[in-house]
């Protein structure tokens, strides 16, 4: 059996063909066709590294815990299946994974890749922001 575990940090499901959205997504649709897909699932904490710590562990914490790592008491899904023989592999572009005060849910997989870029991510040095092609791009006249 194989695993792939689909985590967006800001897609809607009512876009999706799968969930009945008008929106063709016909890729999105045929992994769904293949798959368990689930449609009673809610998150318990809403921002980001809280919602992927309880997907990670099963269990709530954003109400006694805030931003934070996998501790060393956590068993998350990945460590589990590591420690069953099962090999994972985290495909991210979620750069709080790497910076202090969030590091460690990519310990837990066998491999990892992460594609840099995202958000505030300093993965380029930038000395003097373009201004006017930010403008011209998200502000435009």
């Amino acid at each position: 059996m194989k695993t792939i575990f689909l985590l967006f940090d800001s897609l809607n499901r009512t876009a999706l063909g799968a969930y009945g959205g008008q929106i063709p997504t016909p890729n999105f649709d045929r992994l769904a066709a293949r798959s368990a897909v689930f449609d009673a699932h809610y998150a318990g904490s809403l921002p980001c590294m809280p919602a992927r710590r309880d997907m990670q562990t099963g269990r709530l914490n954003f109400l006694h815990r805030s931003w934070g790592p996998l501790e060393p008491f956590d068993d998350s899904f990945a460590g589990q299946m590591k420690a069953g023989g099962t090999y994972s592999h985290l495909v991210s572009d979620h750069y709080h994974y790497f910076e202090d005060g969030g590091a460690t849910y990519h310990t837990r997989y066998n491999s990892w890749d992460f594609i840099r870029g995202q958000e505030s991510d300093p993965w380029t040095a930038m000395v003097q922001p373009p201004i006017e092609r930010f403008r011209n791009q998200y502000h435009p006249l």
